[in-house]
């Protein structure tokens, strides 16, 4: 049997190298958590270190019959040693014994078992830095991580898991899962836009985000939303001049579904196109993608947003984004007056608990989520309980 260490920044992306190189079946058999560079162990950046093995499938000796002198023969058990790297478990020492080494399916199932005690000994290990996790929640641990939920919350979930069940219910599969949806659930606030009447001004609702993550695509989903669905009368202003092939899109749209569409190239052209669109119910503000790191543009977009005054600001995310580009958008469009969040490409997504920690960081309610391309179908008002349930499924419900 081969072992092989990973090192990484996080518990998920040392798993995910797991399950990349191994696979699936791949056998954890060591983690632990330690601080790399620093000086006499202060400072420095914390890692994560596996080691794990694919899946153990021993192939029998061949056992050569004993001579009618030969009484009994003889074998031992050889030490295991964990070690960094490629390693190989030592050929077996003779010793004494009563029987012959047992071959074939017997000697598979010794080395099962082995393997498994072996893993249950390195589960129940605290190692420094990591969360203690209770023996029996630790594969509900896993399932978390490996769905990019934060380490931080996937260890206050189990511990709220550990609280709230006893004895055997720890050992119920479908209860724990249905305590931990409940958990999950309500950790995401949902918000419903719903559009007020009239009262001398149209509710305005403006979409900002990065580049790419499908800003135009949503605003004509709930364009059509609210025009066939609500019966509202609902107007489209768009910022984005920067690429002529958004506004073409977008006016393709706006002709789809009998809306009326202005193009605005700075803040005083904006506030004369909501004026304008004045006997609306609703107006859609669509803004250009901008960058997180281009301070300059995020300025021009705050004017803009100045100008629109706009009654709900909603930042749209991908949620095929890595980490690191979805905390850096959080960081730099926050400020911008986001009070809601939409959360897009959930159909391409391969796992979903990043939704978790956006919604604590952001720290606002969770809107829409779209699921394809479809115009006006594939956006969806959010539901906690749903995306609860892709978490545990790890899959599109």
């Amino acid at each position: 049997m081969k072992l092989k260490t990973y090192h990484a920044c996080s518990m998920a992306e040392a798993l995910a190298a797991v399950k990349r190189d191994l696979g699936r079946d791949a056998v954890i058999l060591h983690t632990r958590c330690f601080r790399k560079g620093g000086l006499f162990g202060v400072g420095g950046r914390q890692m994560w270190e596996i080691t794990a093995s694919r899946n153990v499938n021993v192939q029998p000796r061949r056992v050569r019959p004993l001579g009618p002198s030969v009484r009994r023969s003889q074998s031992a058990a050889p030490a295991v040693k964990v070690i960094d790297g490629p390693a190989v478990l030592p050929e077996p020492v003779a010793a004494t014994a009563l029987q012959a080494p047992p071959a074939g399916e017997e000697l598979n199932r010794q080395v099962g078992a082995l393997m498994q005690m072996v893993e249950k000994l390195v589960r129940r290990q605290e190692h420094a830095g990591a969360p203690a996790v209770p023996e029996e929640l630790f594969e509900t641990y896993l399932h978390l991580i490996q769905q990019e939920v934060a380490e931080d919350i996937a260890a206050e979930l189990v511990a709220k898991v550990r609280q709230s069940l006893t004895g055997d219910q720890l050992r119920d599969k479908a209860l724990i899962d249905a305590r931990l949806g409940d958990l999950i659930a309500s950790m995401i606030p949902t918000s419903i836009t719903t559009i007020p009447p009239a009262k001398g001004r149209p509710h305005v609702i403006a979409l900002v985000g990065p580049t790419g993550v499908g800003k135009t695509t949503t605003i004509a989903k709930l364009a059509a939303n609210i025009k066939l669905r609500q019966k509202r009368r609902v107007g489209l202003v768009t910022l984005d001049t920067y690429r002529i092939a958004a506004v073409d899109q977008l006016r393709t749209y706006a002709q789809i579904i009998r809306v009326p569409l202005k193009v605005v190239t700075d803040p005083a052209e904006l506030t004369e196109a909501i004026d304008a669109l004045g006997d609306c119910d609703a107006i859609l503000v669509d803004t250009a993608g901008r960058s997180p790191s281009d301070a300059e543009r995020l300025d021009q977009l705050r004017a803009f947003l100045q100008a629109a005054r706009p009654d709900e600001v909603h930042l749209v995310l991908a949620t095929t984004a890595n980490t690191k580009a979805i905390e850096r958008a959080m960081e730099r469009f926050g400020p911008l007056g986001v009070d809601r969040l939409i959360l897009t490409k959930f159909d391409e997504a391969v796992s979903f608990g990043m939704v978790l920690g956006i919604v604590r960081r952001m720290n606002v309610a969770l809107s829409f989520v779209t699921t394809g391309q479809d115009v006006p179908d594939d956006i969806e008002v959010s539901e906690g309980r749903r995306i609860a349930g892709m978490i545990l499924s790890g899959t599109l419900q």
